[in-house]
């Protein structure tokens, strides 16, 4: 790509470079034309339309050059910009990418058009994508990483926490539906039982297992929260197995179908899916715009001066050269109106 981009920047170089050579030589030959023809007055006209383009030719290689080099080698000041400047240039344009780009008026439009429902859809409907989900749990086996983050959990006795929340919701149901558990434990009994005795029992039943569920959520050392620990022990060892590996990628694929189906029949689910996609993105592109700005100016600025300066002449180079085609011309037709405006007074 870079050496297609090389030979055409020096191909448009040496056309602008061949067009100045061509004027040069116009002009010389005009000269000496004229020392040996002075009556012809065609060469004066010719003459000073070479000369005037010349002078533009040289004045435009000037200034294009000046950009990315030091003309001839000559330390001139204020050229070789690109790369005396390339800090200055790195902050300006990430800037302006921040400022033109990154507003909510200019961004709007194109997360609207997000339809990662579209895309979700046609993905779990292609007939590969049971077979890629397969593949996915055997390169990473979700299942041996499920049982690590499990037994690093119990580990560090994290789970503790969620027990004693657990036990707490319980005990707070039982106190207030303490009728409702009342009943139900009284439904047990047989018909014969005399109601003093069922109610006595039911109410001892009932405070019993309140109180039992109160000392669980108090107590990280229960029997209850130990014997809960130690299943799930037993539960992290057993996922760490093939058969676990196998039960997961059914899982998945039976998920995949639901959800495909799902999303296709159900069109308000497909607009909350993508309307919170597009309020997620707009929102991570406002609050990190400062950064992306950041992002472009440190790239610049971490790259050599030289290198950033072949990067641009490589991409714009080829356009700066028709500025010194243009400037020759333009020159030369510039020169040939003023002498021949002088030739009219």
């Amino acid at each position: 790509m870079n050496s297609s981009k090389r030979q055409k920047l020096q191909h448009h170089k040496n056309i602008a470079t061949g067009l100045f050579v061509l004027m040069l030589i116009i002009y010389m030959a005009m000269v000496l034309w004229h020392k040996k023809a002075p009556e012809l007055t065609f060469i004066g006209y010719i003459k000073a339309f070479s000369e005037a383009a010349m002078v533009g030719a040289l004045a435009d290689w000037f200034a294009v050059t000046a950009l990315f080099h030091k003309p001839l080698g000559l330390n001139i000041p204020h050229t070789n910009l690109i790369e005396e400047r390339k800090n200055d240039i790195g902050e300006n344009l990430g800037d302006f990418v921040v400022e033109n780009f990154l507003k909510p008026k200019q961004i709007r439009p194109y997360i609207t058009d997000i339809k990662v429902s579209s895309f979700i859809v046609e993905w779990l409907s292609k007939e590969s994508t049971p077979h890629q989900i397969e593949t996915f749990v055997r390169k990473i086996p979700l299942n041996a990483k499920a049982s690590e983050v499990l037994t690093t959990f119990l580990d560090e006795n994290k789970h503790q926490k969620f027990l004693r929340k657990a036990f707490e919701k319980v005990a707070t149901y039982l106190a207030e539906h303490q009728e409702l558990v009342q009943h139900e434990i009284d439904s047990q009994f047989p018909p014969l039982v005399p109601s003093f005795i069922k109610d006595t029992i039911t109410r001892k039943v009932s405070n019993g297992l309140y109180q039992l569920v109160v000392k669980a959520s108090e107590d990280e050392t229960h029997p209850i929260r130990a014997e809960i620990t130690a299943q799930l022990y037993e539960f992290s060892e057993k996922l760490n197995t093939p058969e676990w590996e196998q039960h997961l990628a059914k899982l998945l694929r039976t998920a995949t179908e639901r959800l495909s189906d799902e999303l296709r029949q159900n069109a308000q689910l497909q607009h909350q899916i993508d309307a919170w996609v597009q309020k997620t993105a707009y929102q991570f592109v406002l609050k990190n715009k400062e950064e992306v700005g950041k992002l472009i100016s440190h790239t610049v600025e971490n790259w050599e001066g030289r290198e950033l300066s072949e990067k641009l002449e490589l991409e714009v180079g080829k356009d700066l050269q028709f500025i010194r085609i243009n400037g020759t011309l333009v020159g030369g037709l510039v020169g040939l109106a003023i002498y021949a405006f002088t030739q009219l007074f």
